[in-house]
């Protein structure tokens, strides 16, 4: 139900330097100057849609001021091995790129400043597992990737709030998410997942589990009854029957708290669309997609 198998990106053939756009010219050594220093006055670089094959070496040299990097639609393969030196580094953007692997070693528990890292659609494997490193990490997106496992480590991100895995692999989820105390939202819709961990139960702040598309056909009772918070349980595209649902341990208190949100909802005045209570899973059940 993943991407495992989805083509290539077709950005190009490869050939060329750092900069491999139709037209595209790298920028003079004056011009590489003016763009450091402004970097370094705003702490903001921005790189979207540049072609670069790689992050600018001139990076290492203001690593002190560097605070957001959003180098979204490129060709980049690779993190640069100066990129643990980032300490003061909250925001890493690098979606839709070419990345197979994070590299260096280290690169996370260099990064001790991060906050959110988003790497959606590239081609990644497999997560480090040095990844719990990163404990001031509140927002992990990994959405249209290859991954079929999620390192035991992950549990480790204890400042984590969402975490979005959404059109990969995934077979199963870690029963160290558990360790996630501060998670509220974790979307892993399109996957492989015909399981869902029963140590969930432990995420107390837990608010949306967004497991569409998977093959998901029972919800533990622990979860149900341990994740005092969760609101939205949406799995639609899966073989579990509502009936079943309803009658899992535990889904008439996850009903109640569902209802107290859809009410707040609409006393605030907002409409709800055709569907109404969305139910969270499908009446008319298809039958799982072939493997």
């Amino acid at each position: 139900m993943g991407n495992c198998c989805a083509p290539g990106s077709g950005r190009g053939d490869g050939r060329g330097g750092a900069y491999v756009q139709m037209g595209a010219k790298a920028p003079s050594k004056a011009q590489q100057q003016q763009q450091a220093q402004t970097w370094s006055k705003t702490g903001i670089v921005g790189l979207r849609d540049q072609g670069i094959k790689e992050l600018p070496t001139v990076l290492s040299d203001i690593s002190d001021a560097v605070k957001v990097i959003d180098a979204t639609n490129n060709r980049i393969t690779a993190l640069p091995a100066f990129l643990p030196s980032l300490a003061n580094l909250q925001r890493l953007t690098l979606t839709n790129n070419l990345l197979t692997v994070l590299v260096p070693p280290g690169v996370c528990p260099g990064l001790i400043s991060l906050k959110l890292l988003v790497l959606d659609d590239n081609q990644l494997g497999d997560l480090p597992d040095d990844i719990g490193a990163l404990k001031r990490l509140e927002r992990l997106s990994v959405s249209g990737n290859r991954l079929r496992t999620l390192p035991d480590s992950i549990g480790q991100l204890e400042a984590l709030q969402s975490l979005v895995v959404s059109r990969n692999c995934l077979e199963q989820l870690p029963d160290s998410l558990a360790g996630c105390s501060r998670l509220e939202e974790l979307d892993a819709q399109s996957n492989d997942l015909a399981v869902v961990p029963a140590a969930l139960g432990g995420l107390k702040r837990l608010k949306a589990l967004q497991l569409d598309n998977n093959r998901v056909f029972a919800v533990p009772s622990d979860l149900l009854y341990g994740c005092v918070a969760l609101q939205t349980l949406s799995l639609h595209g899966c073989p579990i029957k509502p009936d079943e649902l309803q009658e899992t341990p535990g889904f008439k208190e996850f009903d109640e708290r569902r209802k107290q949100k859809y009410d707040k909802v609409l006393a605030g005045g907002a409409l709800l669309g055709a569907r109404g209570l969305d139910e969270g899973v499908d009446r008319e059940v298809s039958p799982p997609r072939p493997r």
